[in-house]
């Protein structure tokens, strides 16, 4: 198998989210076919199709049980002594000045984390897919994810603080930026625990360390309420769960990536955990031999991503799933973006597979 880096993942979720409209709701399911609706969830709308061969298409809002205000703003009861040197995601000391005012965000994760700790007003450039808070969507643009997409001229034009870059994958940009004296902090999460570590990282760079601890500490209260219903699952009772990151090529998550964390802290049981790959290329042949009893994928896949079309392909008409009408799309957003939202994608992938616990 295909070993594939984070950052290949996010470009291809990031180009898909640009050919396919995403909800703005705090978190969406959509299931083919339709079991009970959990109680917490809303559905905003049903409609009838067949399953295999006759299928009922829901898509649910799922009320999480705390919410963190992606623009809230919480009075901070310390503060950062400047100049502040940081070591960010890549092993880089950057040095600050001064309380950044105009910041720039090169990724989704990273303007959705700006703004849960407070930081939101101060930014002054996004890429393209910022969609989340509805706010940032009326910053300037600076491109998209891609090194080659971003335009440097724009962020140097912007006059930032300093800017909150992406991976490796955005290195030349890295670079260019650091040459023009622009402090650049990369942020990158592989993990659930990455992505505390960022939060406070960002809250303390921008001057908002109560705030992101704050954050941090919603985020696991969330995360613990529902890991005290489904630690209660015996190993027997635990569903096999397939998660289809992309079909062509055809990839998934590996047990080391927040998605495979989110996916056995919900309580089910990763049918490639026992791959050390983040992101495989696996086979067709191997999910169909696994027979996973649930699958679920991201909504930007759009009408790609539905029963009837995973049953054509050959032999999948025999997957469990498939067969049992298990297949469910959530919102890609959430699940992609290693940043506050991470606590919803947990309830709705939980909530997917296990109803009845959260009545």
């Amino acid at each position: 198998m295909t070993k594939v880096r984070f950052s290949r993942f996010l470009s291809v979720f990031l180009l898909l989210s640009s050919l396919v409209a995403c909800g703005t709701a705090e978190s969406s399911l959509t299931q083919i076919p339709a079991t009970t609706v959990p109680a917490t969830a809303t559905t905003a709308s049903a409609a009838v199709a067949p399953t295999t061969t006759t299928a009922v298409s829901v898509t649910a809002a799922l009320t999480p049980t705390t919410t963190i205000s992606p623009t809230a703003v919480v009075s901070s009861t310390s503060s950062v002594s400047y100049p502040l040197t940081i070591k960010d995601s890549l092993g880089r000391e950057v040095t600050l000045q001064a309380a950044p005012s105009r910041i720039i965000s090169l990724a989704p994760s990273n303007t959705e984390i700006l703004f849960a700790v407070g930081a939101g007003d101060a930014l002054v450039g996004v890429t393209k897919y910022c969609n989340y808070p509805e706010a940032a969507k009326s910053i300037d643009q600076i491109g998209g994810f891609s090194a080659k997409s971003i335009s440097l001229e724009t962020i140097v034009a912007l006059k930032p603080d300093v800017v909150f870059s992406g991976d490796e994958s955005q290195q030349t940009v890295i670079d260019a930026l650091a040459q023009a004296n622009i402090p650049v902090i990369a942020i990158k999460a592989e993990t659930i625990e990455a992505v505390y570590e960022n939060i406070n990282l960002i809250g303390k760079a921008t001057n908002h360390p109560t705030e992101a601890a704050q954050v941090v500490a919603a985020m696991q209260a969330r995360i613990e309420a529902v890991t005290t219903k489904t630690s209660t699952l015996a190993a027997t009772d635990k569903l096999s769960v397939f998660y289809e990151v992309y079909d062509e090529p055809l990839m998934t998550a590996g047990p080391q990536t927040f998605i495979g964390q989110l996916i056995e802290l919900a309580g089910g049981s990763n049918i490639f955990a026992e791959l050390s790959e983040e992101y495989p290329e696996i086979s067709a042949e191997e999910v169909l031999n696994r027979q996973p009893a649930v699958i679920i994928g991201p909504d930007s896949r759009g009408d790609k991503f539905t029963a009837e079309l995973l049953a054509q392909r050959p032999g999948w008409s025999e997957i469990k799933a498939v067969r049992d009408g298990k297949v469910f799309m959530l919102n890609g957003d959430i699940l992609s973006r290693p940043g506050p939202r991470l606590a919803s994608a947990l309830e709705a992938i939980s909530q997917a597979l296990y109803p009845e616990l959260f009545k």
